[in-house]
């Protein structure tokens, strides 16, 4: 029997890809010593170390999450991996389940995925000096949950809705919290996807669908299809620390569910900043020359991925 073939679907023809995927604004450099940074599992010790916490409530009697929240300190592969390069430090996996921490991939998606991270030409293990394609957010675009996690963001809150805005390329959320139902139709596919929240005691619980699947869950090829349906909850679990949670499910691409789970904590600025209560924008798209440069280099937009028929 001919083995099902993964297809990379859309326009190839359209530049994206990049050398230094997802460049972050103030972007670290890291040595080889650099500590691994924490992730799922260091989050798990520090959470089962909290004292029990009961979170105050806005004046229309929702758990307060607003604020200002920073992210995750990586994010260049959400599962484990030593160091790679100046950008890139050793980091902790970000998966909580299933445990090991591994993405759990179906065969032809796994390989699909090694296909990507081949295609990268930044040092990564596997690679084949093949210019493919790279980390979509180069090019200032975001998707849940990768938006979400990265951080970096305000949440404010209102009767029946919350509302995130992004300091990153104008993205925001607003999630409607009044029991209103998911109105686009399935054929309809969105960068960020379509989000619908309840309250579950002090949990927000965020359904997430209609996603494109034409961005990476991190910087090294790690993806979900147009397919995936995504749980999110966020639990304020210390007066300054926010417990995420993701979960995501997509048959034509993983073997089963699967979650993220780290921590978003408040954003702090000195006392004496008169702008500590300010959220600056990365604006991003402004003079961005880089579409035109991975060009030249060879690269080519990720189009997202078609699962086998």
């Amino acid at each position: 029997m001919t083995p099902r073939r993964w297809i990379f679907g859309g326009a190839a023809s359209l530049a994206l890809a990049a050398m230094m995927a997802g460049s972050a604004y103030g972007q670290a450099l890291f040595t080889r010593e650099a500590p691994k940074e924490p992730g799922a599992r260091s989050w798990a010790a520090e959470r089962a170390q909290l004292p029990a916490f009961v979170p105050p409530r806005t004046p229309d009697g929702a758990p307060d999450l607003r604020g200002r929240w920073a992210g995750t300190p990586g994010g260049d592969d959400i599962e484990e991996h030593d160091y790679v390069d100046i950008s890139s430090p050793p980091e902790e996996t970000f998966i909580a389940d299933p445990p090991g921490g591994k993405v759990p991939y179906q065969p032809g998606a796994l390989a699909r995925r090694n296909e990507i991270r081949a295609g990268l030409a930044r040092g990564w293990s596997g690679q084949t000096g093949e210019r493919l394609y790279a980390d979509p957010q180069t090019y200032c675009l975001y998707m849940v949950p990768r938006a979400t996690y990265r951080g970096g963001f305000d949440i404010q809150q209102g009767p029946g809705y919350v509302l995130i805005t992004f300091n990153f390329g104008h993205y925001y959320r607003h999630i409607p919290t009044d029991g209103r139902p998911h109105p686009v139709a399935p054929a309809v596919k969105l960068w960020m996807g379509h989000s619908r929240g309840t309250w579950e005691g002090t949990t927000l619980v965020v359904d997430v669908t209609n996603v494109n699947g034409k961005n990476w869950l991190d910087q090294v090829g790690n993806f979900l299809s147009a397919n995936a349906h995504l749980v999110e909850r966020f639990t304020l679990a210390h007066p300054n620390i926010i417990d995420y949670q993701v979960t995501i499910e997509d048959p034509s691409v993983f073997t089963q569910p699967w979650t993220i789970r780290l921590p978003f904590r408040r954003a702090s600025a000195p006392a004496a900043d008169r702008y500590a209560n300010e959220m600056w924008e990365a604006a991003c798209h402004e003079g961005n020359k880089t579409g035109e440069h991975m060009r030249e280099l060879g690269f080519r937009w990720f189009p997202g991925v078609a699962p086998p028929k």
